[in-house]
């Protein structure tokens, strides 16, 4: 990597560190300088401005996860087993600062259209990589019938960000915890449906 790249991808990460440690309207030039240990104006050496940015640090971080998602699910095929591996990612998503830095670019995107445009290009990608995850264990079988893929995609991310931002509210992560276990119920009924013998 040079020393260009190496530059780009600190500044990059000072942004993520910073939207979630800071929420989005504190993170200004100045303090994703302070995070990252350099001269505000190395940012604009680099980016045209602010929204230009923070749609960069979203897309790397999102290139990031989308990554190591992949290496994590694209070999599994039972449900039960996929669900206990999404608890394990969405659990380093909040190490990362991942998850609490895209609830606030989203949060922040109301302020700018082209920000707006750039973060919702983003979400739409992982919309399809869930509905791709979903209709794994969903085509084929009977569920395929009354389980709208896109539509429960929608509702996962929504839950996703959702849960990020109330937990940052009153400190408690024990409620993604409690939801994950009772999603155990559902994924051993999907892998009921469709033994993973029976796949092709």
């Amino acid at each position: 990597m040079t020393r260009k790249a190496e530059a780009r991808d600190r500044i990059l990460r000072a942004v993520i560190d910073t939207l979630a440690a800071q929420g989005f309207p504190a993170t200004t030039a100045r303090a994703i300088a302070t995070t990252g240990g350099f001269a505000p104006g190395v940012i604009y050496y680099h980016f045209d401005d602010l929204d230009d940015l923070f749609l960069a640090a979203m897309r790397h971080s999102s290139d990031l996860r989308m990554a190591r998602y992949l290496e994590r699910t694209d070999h599994l095929d039972q449900a039960a087993e996929m669900l206990q591996t999404l608890r394990e990612l969405y659990e380093e998503d909040i190490a990362t600062g991942h998850i609490a830095a895209v609830q606030q670019l989203v949060a922040g995107a109301a302020r700018s259209s082209g920000l707006a445009e750039g973060v919702r290009a983003e979400i739409d990608r992982w919309e399809e990589f869930t509905e791709q995850l979903i209709g794994r264990f969903l085509d084929g079988t009977p569920l395929a019938l009354f389980i709208p893929k896109r539509e429960v995609a929608m509702t996962i991310l929504a839950f996703y960000l959702g849960l990020e931002m109330l937990a940052h509210l009153d400190g408690d992560r024990s409620k993604g915890a409690a939801i994950f276990d009772s999603a155990k119920r559902a994924a051993a009924m999907i892998d009921a449906f469709l033994p993973p013998a029976d796949r092709d």
